[in-house]
């Protein structure tokens, strides 16, 4: 049991306090949650009130796990985001998107909120101060790349047929594909609407320019990555293909976040190089921890078996295939081509492959090595509190 530190809103009426939604217990308040949902959380402290006036806010603590509350998003601590940084960019996205919003606008939300890990907005933000930049212009840069980011997911759900995203229905099954491949649209757009409002912020319009290019030509790398790993599906290839296939997929994503903190702060170009390889090295160990989740049973929020259904040569599947015998590599070859029999059935099959070959202890060694490599790429920015947070990801159980 962990504890988990979250934000959790509750309307106000006209008097601008909190109406009786808790109820006290000899250990805590309870917090109802669902129909007949009941949690018990410890509420720690206001920490202020919506941008409409409508709601307040206070920071609480759970013993149990995560959870989110009407549509607050959780913050667990230990792992990317603090709670000041995703209290600031949540304030951002209600002001921008209120829970009334319609048409695009709705579809826009429901990609939003609730929100992930917040990793990107998280790395923009300590990246930035890194470098000796301020907060509180760049937190449109951070609703800026949590709307790029949750954009192409909403595009990855519809081309891989996952119907999950964040442990709830995936965008087009609840709204429709045609629907859901406009809002994904429109999430590229209102995030480079939402980095063009960094100069009246108080960012230079320099800098603002230089971060638009950041933001379009690391788009532009991801969208390649994914193209490459439709044409690759299906097929085993090298894993110096898939590294290569890796780094421009969520290693991009993670210098979108990375570099137009820093380009907005204006850092140097030594400073640029550092940021640019730590994301590199941390975004290959981190996509390399994603598709092992599928095989030693941590993945959360989404089925085990999307990588086979989608035919996805990983990392596990590759470091298996080298160490096969022949009769076990073309049983692998055969199950990524395979599109007909049960996915389950498919999935176990490689699973006991994979877990026979020592390809999980590999491939999680793997993603350790490209977090260390991520960690001594940081040495060459200013040291200080920001340099440490950004350290602290590369640490075993963090994001690999």
């Amino acid at each position: 049991m962990v504890a988990v530190a979250i934000v959790v809103a509750f309307p106000t009426n006209r008097r601008g306090t909190v109406e009786h939604v808790f109820g006290k217990t000899s250990r805590g308040r309870m917090i109802r949650v669902g129909p007949g949902c009941f949690r018990r959380f410890r509420i720690e402290k206001s920490v202020g009130r919506s941008p409409s006036g409508q709601r307040s806010l206070f920071l609480a603590t759970w013993n149990g796990g995560p959870h989110t509350v009407d549509g607050m998003t959780e913050i667990d601590v230990p792992q990317v985001a603090d709670p000041e940084i995703a209290r600031l960019v949540r304030a951002e996205v209600e002001y921008r998107w209120p829970e009334d919003a319609s048409d695009l606008d709705e579809v826009v939300r429901y990609g939003l909120v609730p929100f992930g890990k917040m990793m990107g907005p998280w790395l923009l933000i300590r990246s930035g101060l890194a470098v000796g930049g301020e907060l509180a212009p760049m937190l449109p840069a951070a609703v800026a790349v949590e709307c790029v980011q949750v954009g192409a997911m909403m595009h990855d759900d519809i081309v891989d047929e996952d119907a999950e995203r964040r442990s709830k229905s995936a965008a087009y099954e609840t709204f429709g594909h045609p629907t859901a491949i406009v809002g994904g649209d429109g999430l590229f757009f209102q995030g480079f609407a939402a980095l063009s409002d960094c100069g009246r912020a108080g960012v230079p319009e320099s800098r603002v320019a230089r971060g638009l290019d950041v933001l379009a030509r690391t788009g532009l790398r991801i969208g390649d990555a994914a193209v490459k790993e439709i044409r690759m599906g299906r097929t085993v290839c090298s894993t110096a293909t898939y590294r290569d296939m890796i780094k421009d997929k969520s290693g991009a994503l993670l210098w979108m976040a990375c570099g137009l903190g820093a380009t907005l702060s204006g850092a140097d170009e030594e400073s640029l190089d550092a940021l640019h390889n730590y994301s590199n090295f941390l975004g290959i160990g981190y996509q390399i921890r994603d598709d092992l989740m599928a095989y030693d049973g941590t993945r959360a929020g989404k089925p085990n078996t999307s990588d086979i259904r989608n035919g996805r040569p990983t990392l596990p599947v590759l470091l298996a295939h080298r160490r096969a015998s022949r009769n076990e590599k073309l049983l692998i070859e055969e199950i990524l081509a395979d599109t007909t029999s049960p996915v389950e059935q498919r999935y176990e099959a490689m699973r006991d492959l994979v877990r026979a070959h020592g390809a999980v202890d590999s491939a999680r060694e793997m993603s350790r090595r490209y977090a260390r490599m991520a960690a001594r790429a940081l040495e060459a920015l200013p040291p200080g509190e920001h340099r440490d947070a950004l350290e602290e990801l590369t640490a075993t159980g963090r994001l690999v």
